[in-house]
């Protein structure tokens, strides 16, 4: 555990009970330790906000609630903090390019934003999804250049979740003979493929 924040209380419940008003948060969605500090008439813990509890908790209530056939599996890596779903319902988050699996890890990612002043971006896919779609994305932004290039006109390509939009900008990134430019309004938008210099 990181350094967490110190809290004290006569018993174990009220050192967490403190913690819970100070940090904003459900005993369930901590991380804490008993710390030993010579004062044997209190009880001493470490705690701090875990965000894989509080998006498991997120996920499972709202999986609960929505009668959805979901689970989540949440791992902390050196990069991010990815979720594997799985269940018969994950059909529904991968549907239409997978617009309700990026609206998903949009609200994770928003949810530890208000919740914690640092975190690690959430990465959701279910079953290798994100990678197919990657691949699928990269050649409907190869064939936009090339029609972009060959007509000397703009390509629209969408509306797109940021996540798509991130791989169509990434696939022409290098390529010295179009530019992109994401273009609309809220969540999804579409990307604008163009003459490189054609405005």
């Amino acid at each position: 555990m990181t350094e967490g924040r110190t809290f004290k209380g006569k018993t174990l419940d009220e050192a967490l009970t403190e913690a819970c008003n100070d940090l904003r948060a459900r005993v369930g969605e901590l991380r804490y330790e008993l710390v030993r500090d010579g004062d044997e008439s209190a009880v001493t813990i470490e705690a701090e906000v875990d965000p894989i509890a509080v998006l498991g908790l997120f996920l499972s209530e709202s999986f609960l609630a929505g009668e959805l056939d979901l689970k989540v599996r949440l791992k902390l890596g050196g990069e991010a903090l990815t979720g594997e779903l799985s269940g018969e319902d994950t059909r529904h988050l991968t549907a239409s390019g997978g617009r309700g699996l990026d609206a998903l890890q949009y609200l994770c990612n928003r949810i530890l934003n208000r919740r914690l002043d640092e975190h690690l971006p959430v990465h959701l896919d279910s079953n290798g999804f994100k990678d197919r779609r990657a691949v699928q994305l990269q050649e409907r932004a190869y064939s936009a250049a090339e029609d972009a290039h060959r007509k000397r006109q703009a390509v629209v390509l969408g509306p797109l979740t940021p996540a798509a939009r991130r791989e169509i900008h990434l696939a022409l990134a290098d390529d010295p003979d179009v530019e992109t430019e994401s273009d609309g309004e809220g969540f999804l938008k579409r990307v604008v493929v163009r003459p490189r210099g054609r405005r």
